[in-house]
């Protein structure tokens, strides 16, 4: 259930996807991997304590 809300507001798990089917992986693998990396993001917010904040890149 969270990943179709991470592909809508996360720019970093959408590039993640495109990357991983534009280089020939399945669309479950690439589910995989964006879900586990939804799971890093989760843990390491915890970990820290602190909200979520996006990255703005060339900044």
């Amino acid at each position: 259930a969270a990943l179709p809300a991470a592909f809508r507001w996360n720019k970093a798990v959408m590039a993640l996807y495109a990357r991983l089917t534009a280089a020939g992986k399945a669309h479950n693998a690439a589910l995989i991997a964006c879900a586990r990396k939804l799971l890093i993001y989760a843990n390491t917010v915890v970990q820290r304590g602190t909200p979520w904040t996006e990255k703005l890149l060339g900044v």
